[in-house]
Parts: structure tokens; C-alpha cells; sequence
């Protein structure tokens, strides 16, 4: 019996399912441009060269921090998922973005120390865990069916925008009123979505869509029973193997490229592309979800990944900017990938605990992957050696992809029936 089949009839409309749902649509948006993963992670680059002014701390010791923030965020993934599906995105969702602010707030008034620093961020990352895409895709997930993909992707170029406008706005704040100011203003950022997301879950959840899936939520597999499949080992494979693959080159390709002999202004307006190439990606990977096998579209993207990596070892600055967006490509469309593929293979039933492990483990291996090249740059005195490292772990990605092709649930009845 396959349990993970979501219906249509009686359910979700098989016609555009954007009618009626563009608040939905919106609210998540503007949840993701806020929530904590993608505001700390992006700004903290910003608030390097202040802290160091200020406090004279080494600038590794700082970015230790993002490591610690990742860490907070694989500990309360899966639970902060749990709690989503007993209680809903509006909740959990606003709650989490009100508990991120306050603890920005403070922060901001009263950091003084390295390791106080380094507790504010863990802290964060456990009280804003709420606020990443483990709950906030989750009503998208739910409401849609045959555009799915496609709704993904608009949601989440909220996160993806992020890496534009974060970064400018906290330099600007930080060189007129400094960095505590830049962090309260974060914090206004994160209380301004709170209600926003509220509002707008909430009514879904009263509405038309709330209805339109009554039937969908109950069918899956539990957290217990997705862990008995071959599937769900597959996932977590694919999820720690592309962000091993790509988060530490995505972090270090300023440096990189002034290893190169680009000047900073060069180096970073050609990093710059890795954003515009994330938003174009998350919008054409999920159109393309909604058409083809989604493990078939997971190869071809990882593809382009490995490929821009390739670009970049042999090609040097001449094709900088070709590898780069071929690598932003990739960047835009894991979590959207991963989203879908676990509303695919293990229904609504316990969506958020199993996404949220599914996006611990790939936020865990993200702040480990900078470490990790830049080890070995070090070693090797060139990036040549991570570049290779990278391909390997995407190759593996690759791998778990396809052996996701083949897995049905059928293979795994027994733990589909426990479920």
C-alpha cells in the first residue's frame, strides 16, 4: 500500500493552485527574507571587520560563530520540526521569529566578550530554528500538489534575495551608527515578519486550503517508520554530500579568486553572481520539479554544480563568472530539491520532523564545509585540492540521487505499514 500518494480528488485542485494562495505564497516569502539561517549567515561577513576594530578579536575566532550557529541549528531541526506539525507554521513560524528578534535585541546591548558572542549565536540558532525553511515551507509543501516545485522555488527566493540586500543594508548601518545598531536593526527586520507570517499561515490554515488538505496531512509515513527506509538514509546522504560540496567553495570564492590576482572589488562582484544565479535557479529547478522525475532533476543540477567547479579549476578568472553561476545554480535549488523530494517520498503525515532532519544534517555539514577548505588550502597552498574534495562529495550526491530513482514505497511496505 503506498500511504505517501497524495490525492487530488477531493483535495488539492489539479488547475492553478495559485488562486487563492498568494497570500501564502507571499507570507512565506517574506518569512524566508527574514528568517535567522539566512539574515545571520549572510550578515555575519559584515560585522567581521567591526568586531575585530572593537575587540581585537582574530577573524577565524569570529567566524566560528556561523560554525556554532549551524550546530544549534542540527540540535533543534528535527524538534522545532515536530512541534510544526503538532502546531502548525503560523505558530511556531511567528513565535520563532519573535524569540530570534528578542535575543538579537540583547545581543546588541550587552555583548562584550568572544564567548559571548559565540553563546548568542547558539542561542539564536535554537531560538530561531522556527524561522528557516523546516516550518516555513511547510503550508507550500502542503497546499500544493502538481505546482509544487514552482511554489518552492518563489517562496524560498525569499532566503535566496537575502544574500543581496543583508550584506548592503548592514555595512551601510554599521558605517553610519555601528555594528550594535546593525544588529537591532536585524532584530526590527525579524518582528516586522513575525506577524506577517502569522497572518498569513494562519488564514491559509482557516481556509479553503486548510480543507483542500485535510486529506493529504494524515497520509505518510511517521519519523519512526521514514527511518526504516532505505530512502530516508538516501536523503541524508544526499543532503550532507551537497553541502559538503558546496558550502565551503561558496564561502571561500572571494579568497579564491584574490589568490587568483583579482583585485577585492573584482573578486566580489563576481561572487555577487552567486546570488542572482540562486533566485534564477530556484524558479527553473522548481518548474522543472513540477515536469520530470525529481531524482533525474536532481543529477542533471548537481551536474551543473560539479561542472562550474571544473570551470573554475581549469578556466581560472578568464571563466570565473561562468563557474560561478553554474555553482549558484546548484545553490538555489538544494532545499527547494530536498523539500520536494520529502513531500514526495514520505507524504505530509510527519513533514516537518523528517525535513527538519533533512535540513539539520545539510545545515550541519554547511558550517562544517568552510572549515574543511580552508584546511586544506592551507596544506595544499592552492584551492586545487578542495576543488577536487568538492567533486568527490557531489559525485556521492549524485549517487544518492539515483539510487532515490529506484526506491518506491513499496520496497519498504513493512515500515510503510508501521507507519
Amino acid at each position: 500500500m503506498n500511504t505517501t500518494t497524495e490525492p487530488s480528488a477531493g483535495g488539492i485542485s489539479r488547475g492553478n493552485e495559485f488562486r487563492g494562495r498568494l497570500l501564502l505564497i507571499l507570507s512565506a516569502a517574506i518569512g524566508l527574507s527574514a528568517s535567522m539561517n539566512a539574515v545571520m549567515l549572510y550578515s555575519i561577513g559584515s560585522f567581521i571587520g567591526p568586531l575585530e576594530s572593537e575587540f581585537g578579536w582574530a577573524r577565524g575566532d569570529i567566524s566560528l560563530a556561523a560554525t556554532l550557529l549551524t550546530f544549534g541549528l542540527f540540535l533543534a531541526g528535527p524538534m522545532i520540526g515536530l512541534a510544526c506539525d503538532r502546531w502548525g507554521a503560523a505558530v511556531v513560524g511567528s513565535l520563532s521569529l519573535v524569540s530570534f528578534a528578542a535575543l538579537l535585541f540583547v545581543m546588541a546591548n550587552s555583548l562584550q566578550s568572544l564567548a559571548g558572542l559565540w553563546t548568542f549565536y547558539f542561542l539564536i540558532a535554537l531560538a530561531g530554528a522556527g524561522s528557516t525553511p523546516i516550518v516555513l515551507v511547510r503550508p507550500i509543501s502542503a497546499a500544493f500538489d502538481r505546482q509544487r516545485g514552482l511554489a518552492l522555488g518563489i517562496s524560498l527566493t525569499g532566503a535566496g534575495l537575502v544574500g543581496f540586500w543583508i550584506p548592503n543594508l548592514v555595512t551601510a548601518v554599521v558605517a553610519q551608527s555601528g555594528w550594535r545598531t546593525a544588529y537591532g536593526v536585524l532584530a526590527l527586520i525579524a518582528l516586522v515578519a513575525a506577524p506577517v507570517v502569522y497572518l498569513g499561515f494562519r488564514a491559509t490554515e482557516r481556509g479553503e486550503a486548510a480543507k483542500a488538505t485535510a486529506t493529504v496531512v494524515t497520509a505518510g509515513l511517521t519519523m519512526q517508520a521514514a527511518r526504516k527506509t532505505a530512502a530516508f538514509w538516501s536523503m541524508s546522504a544526499l543532503s550532507v554530500t551537497m553541502a559538503l560540496g558546496i558550502g565551503g567553495l561558496m564561502v571561500h570564492l572571494v579568497p579564491m579568486f584574490r589568490d587568483l590576482g583579482a583585485a577585492p572589488a573584482t573578486a566580489a562582484g563576481i561572487t555577487s553572481m552567486i546570488g542572482i544565479a540562486s533566485v534564477v535557479g530556484r524558479l527553473c529547478i522548481g518548474l522543472c520539479l513540477d515536469r520530470f522525475s525529481p531524482h533525474r532533476v536532481a543529477v542533471a543540477v548537481i551536474g551543473l554544480g560539479i561542472l562550474g567547479i571544473l570551470v573554475l579549476k581549469f578556466g581560472g578568472l578568464a571563466f570565473a563568472i561562468v563557474g560561478v553561476v553554474l555553482i549558484g545554480l546548484l545553490l538555489g535549488a538544494e532545499l527547494d530539491m530536498l523539500a520536494f523530494l520529502t513531500a514526495r517520498l514520505f507524504g505530509q503525515r510527519a513533514f516537518g520532523a523528517i525535513y527538519g532532519w533533512f535540513y539539520s544534517v545539510y545545515a550541519l555539514a554547511f558550517g562544517i564545509s568552510p572549515v574543511v577548505t580552508g584546511r586544506l588550502r592551507d596544506s595544499a597552498g592552492d584551492y586545487g585540492l578542495a576543488m577536487n574534495t568538492s567533486i568527490a562529495m557531489l559525485l556521492v550526491a549524485v549517487a544518492a540521487a539515483m539510487v532515490l530513482g529506484r526506491w518506491t514505497p513499496e520496497r519498504d511496505s513493512a515500515a510503510v505499514q508501521q507507519g
